[in-house]
């Protein structure tokens, strides 16, 4: 008896896959719409959560960046004038650094439409 059972569910199975089945595919390439029509969840969005987190690391670094430049300009202070320049210029480099990861995060969010 378990035999023939399990015999009719391989031959309904069988059949079952053996059904035209109708496939429409889309064409052009897209993003998904994450939450904009209101069909998924708005914080299962992981290129907005990818873009966020970019945006928290680049403040983090930047902020790293200024407090290293301004030990060195503490440090240059004490007589090294040397290294106090560099700090100054550190200072310059960090802030022109940090603009320009978070221009590039802002182009990557307008490409992508979120």
């Amino acid at each position: 008896m378990p035999l023939e059972l399990l015999s009719a569910a391989a031959d309904a199975a069988h059949l079952a896959a053996a059904l035209p089945a109708e496939v429409t595919w889309e064409v052009r390439p897209r993003m998904p719409d994450w939450g904009v029509g209101g069909t998924q969840d708005p914080d299962g969005d992981p290129i907005g959560r990818f873009l966020n987190i970019a945006q928290g690391v680049v403040v983090v670094i930047g902020v790293i960046g200024i407090l290293y430049s301004a030990a060195k300009m503490a440090i240059g202070k004490l007589g090294r004038s040397e290294v106090a320049a560099d700090g100054v210029g550190g200072v310059l480099w960090t802030v022109m650094g940090v603009s320009l990861m978070l221009v590039a995060v802002s182009v990557v969010t307008t490409l992508v439409g979120s």
